[in-house]
């Protein structure tokens, strides 16, 4: 999977070392950062449990998904296994979009994409791919699915669009046959693709602004074409396409324009037997990270670098390990990969620790007053230590009802101040939280905030209409109604009673009716008086657990008509 890239950040506030160290084995690989990087918390390396095919990877909602052939392993941020999704017929990639619920699976084997909900982990969506076999590769901008699909048969493969949110979606082919799966990478309206394991190799660009796409011609290298294609991205908002080939030793970046070569990263560890297997790069633009393997396979190194200038900002490594081509993922101040251990297959998913990056901060602040089943709107803001607005940004919203039990998960976004609001309507009384989350970007650390408000009883205003005078045996219609704000509410009654003063000044009462209003606490009433006087109508409403008790009267003068 391979995130869009935004438009990057100064060179001046990307020159933050990453991690401080990184050591799961013998020795630290920690090169010298622009600015001296303190010790962080340890990475981690994972057991999924599970091995074969696979080792696509995104993280969403929280969540971290790893493709993993006859399942989706999910794990938390933390890194720790917390579900699967099984049954699955080769699942090898993985995409999804930016803002969302939603995560999409290739699965090889039986010819289709699926759709998951990242909060339930359901299947939501099936899309058949029968009539393009084997898609073996994902990449996602926007409200579009990039597939390269293929089954290693000459001219069975290639590259399709679709839009997943159609009702029915409709595949559009993009570019020539090929025999693999290309390699598919998106960002602004660029879209790559490339076959890999092939050599001579090239690089199809395509400018997806238009429909249908069209061609902006292929990066060859040189007059031979590319070495085999391992891994392939695209950086800075899709104007550089970032490629792992074989025996380069280096990681190149292509301008998609001009279609040329422009910097290079390299400095493995490894040196000359070092082998670039995977590349991304981070959502803003900063950064280009690359993953290196041994020759032996039995090695892993990845190595951060500038965008710009191809220094190295930080490097890792681990040992009796691989890493999976294609499986570098970004999640805020986070970067994952998967391993592999060379022989069984087994997979792991490696987790750098956050670097010190510069910090945000995020504020939640409620109303003074909340009452159940009102909307309430509570706002915030949230503001990054370098003073300069932050841009539209997703928050993570949590909620809690009183007795601890979570509410559906949602995703809110900010103003380009910053600035947010949300409204919610607490279904009942006692004490509810709410928590927003930032995760935070490639030099941000995330930030969060929390707030507990107190919902009170509901409020009714109670008002009944109705005639000010009627006469003997004329049925008299009221209406009345205790809720003004487009509110459903839960059942309640309303009783009614009738108190006539007579002209010689009797008085007598009676209980009329016992109601049940509608859910928008609308309700109705009549009466047919057979004595002339002031008859006063008392509606009470009777409360609950949610709603308050409330009364009111009404006031109808009857006369006795003429014989």
């Amino acid at each position: 999977m391979r995130p869009p890239t935004s438009a990057r950040a100064p060179l001046s506030r990307r020159l933050v070392a990453w991690a401080g160290t990184l050591l799961l084995t013998a020795a630290l690989l920690v090169t010298q950062a622009p600015v001296a990087a303190t010790a962080a918390a340890a990475a981690t390396v994972t057991d999924l449990g599970v091995a074969g095919k696979g080792g696509d990877v995104v993280a969403r909602s929280s969540k971290v998904f790893v493709a993993a052939g006859d399942q989706i392993v999910v794990t938390s941020i933390d890194g720790k296994v917390i579900n699967t999704i099984p049954g699955l017929s080769g699942a090898v990639a993985l995409a999804s979009p930016e803002t969302g619920r939603k995560v999409y699976a290739a699965l090889r084997d039986s010819h289709e994409v699926i759709e998951i909900d990242t909060t339930t982990l359901a299947i939501t969506k099936r899309i058949d791919l029968t009539a393009y076999p084997c898609p073996s590769s994902l990449a996602q901008s926007y409200d579009r699915l990039w597939i390269g699909f293929g089954c290693g048969e000459a001219g069975g493969g290639g590259v399709l669009g679709l839009i997943p949110a159609a009702a029915t979606p409709t595949p559009v082919r993009v570019g020539p046959a090929t025999t693999r799966a290309p390699l598919v990478a998106v960002a602004g309206s660029t879209l790559v693709a490339g076959e890999p394991g092939v050599s001579p190799a090239t690089v199809k660009v395509y400018d997806i602004s238009t429909t249908p796409a069209t061609s902006r011609g292929e990066i060859r290298g040189d007059a031979n074409g590319l070495p085999a294609l391992r891994d392939l991205a695209l950086a800075e908002y899709g104007s550089a396409a970032l490629s792992a080939l074989d025996g380069t030793r280096r990681f190149d970046a292509w301008d998609t324009t001009a279609l040329t070569r422009g910097r290079a990263y390299d400095s493995s560890g490894f040196g000359e037997h070092g082998l670039p297997t995977a590349v991304a790069a981070s959502p803003d633009g900063a950064y280009v990270v690359g993953g290196w393997n041994s020759s032996a396979g039995d090695a892993a190194e990845l190595v951060v670098y500038d965008a710009t200038n191809a220094e190295v900002i930080y490097t890792a490594a681990h040992q009796g390990k691989a890493v999976v081509a294609g499986s570098i993922e970004f999640y805020g101040t986070l970067t994952f990969a998967v391993l592999k251990e060379p022989g069984t297959g087994r997979m792991h998913l490696w987790r750098l620790p956050p670097s010190p990056y510069h910090s945000s901060t995020l504020t939640l602040t409620a109303p003074s007053k909340v009452t159940a089943l009102k909307q309430s709107t509570l706002s915030g803001r949230l503001t990054l230590s370098s003073g300069l607005p932050p841009g539209v940004q997703t928050l993570e919203l949590y909620r809690w009802l009183p007795d601890g039990t979570s509410r559906p998960f949602q995703e809110i976004t900010t103003a380009a101040d910053g600035t947010y609001r949300f409204t919610d309507a607490p279904p009942s009384i006692g004490a509810f939280k709410y928590q927003v989350y930032w995760p935070g970007n490639s030099w941000f650390r995330g930030s969060g905030s929390s707030v507990t408000v107190t919902a009170a009883l509901y409020e009714p205003t109670l008002t009944v209409t109705g005639p000010a005078t009627g006469n003997v045996g004329e049925r008299l219609e009221f209406s009345g109604t205790f809720g003004a704000d487009g509110i459903t509410f839960p059942r309640t009654i309303v009783t009614v009673s009738r108190k006539v003063v007579s002209p010689d000044g009797t008085v007598t009462s009676k209980g009329l009716v016992k109601l049940a209003p509608a859910a928008d606490g609308s309700f109705s009433f009549s009466d047919t008086p057979t004595t002339a006087g002031e008859h006063t109508y008392t509606v009470n409403l009777l409360g609950n657990s949610t709603i308050e008790s409330a009364s009111t009267t009404h006031v109808v003068t009857v006369l006795q008509p003429p014989a």
